[in-house]
């Protein structure tokens, strides 16, 4: 079971609709625009669930597996943020996949596991 911060999910959240797209962009590139409205979307709800996440850091006792995987995550997604995205479909799609998995790493940490 997840731990939460005790803030719902917004009920109209496309989290798990865009970590399946991101997972599947490496198989069937889309056009460069797709995956610019892709990479602006998963990267909105990054930076939504970082906070939550670096809450529950907060309330985890430090240097436990818990804490770590959360400052590791944490870590890499702001690592992945950092990076622009490419103007060639095959680098940008492979950047997207991985932004993609960080969104379903921080979402299950912060309650949406579906």
């Amino acid at each position: 079971m997840p731990i939460t911060d005790g803030a719902p999910a917004p009920a109209d959240s496309r989290v798990p609709e865009l970590i399946q797209e991101a997972m599947s962009v490496t198989r069937t590139v889309p056009g460069l625009s797709r995956l610019q409205e892709l990479n602006l979307e998963i990267r909105a709800e990054l930076r939504r669930l970082i906070p939550r996440v670096e809450r529950q850091t907060e309330q985890i006792t430090p240097r436990t597996t818990a804490w770590y995987s959360r400052e590791r995550a944490i870590a890499q997604t702001q690592g992945e943020l950092s990076q622009g995205l490419s103007p060639s479909p095959l680098a940008a799609a492979l950047a997207i996949a991985e932004l993609g998995r960080c969104l379903r790493t921080l979402d299950q940490f912060a309650g949406g596991e579906r």
